[in-house]
């Protein structure tokens, strides 16, 4: 039984080199070789498997083995010590705060010498924390303002 030209057609992605060139006893290498459309469809599927088997035979790789897993090791690297860096980034900016707020609060003028510093004043808690929980209160120096950090 012959197959028509859609059913060849769709043979022809996968059917092997020797049936598109019309070599065999196969239904599409003998289609092939008697319709001049599909022959010229095989033809160019024949041309294209040659050309990109031309140019894979040509690519060569730009490094050896080697170097290429150095190359990977070294950017693996780089990215952990980048994502480490972000992790101390919120606590960076917290302590900066804090520091801010801490020198916020200090006295702006300078002390004569031979003046005492009075010692800082003894505040009533004004939080408490859970179990396991932190906290740092801030006196700025409007005395109605008080900054709590819970951490």
């Amino acid at each position: 039984m012959a197959i028509n030209c859609d059913t060849a057609l769709e043979r022809c992605l996968e059917a092997d080199p020797a049936e598109l060139a019309g070599r065999g006893d196969s239904e599409l290498a003998t289609h092939v070789q008697e319709c001049p459309r599909c022959r010229a469809v095989g033809e160019k599927l024949l041309a294209g498997q040659e050309e990109l088997a031309s140019a894979l035979s040509e690519a060569r790789p730009r490094t050896d083995v080697s170097a290429a897993l150095i190359a990977v090791s070294e950017r693996r690297r780089k990215a952990r010590r980048w994502e480490r860096s972000w992790r101390w980034g919120p606590v960076a900016a917290a302590a900066a705060i804090a520091a801010v707020l801490i020198l916020q609060a200090l006295p702006t003028g300078r002390f004569a010498e031979g003046e005492l510093a009075s010692a800082p004043a003894v505040i009533e808690p004004l939080v408490e924390a859970s179990a396991g929980q932190n906290v740092m209160v801030f006196e700025t120096r409007d005395q109605s303002a008080k900054v709590i950090w819970l951490y």
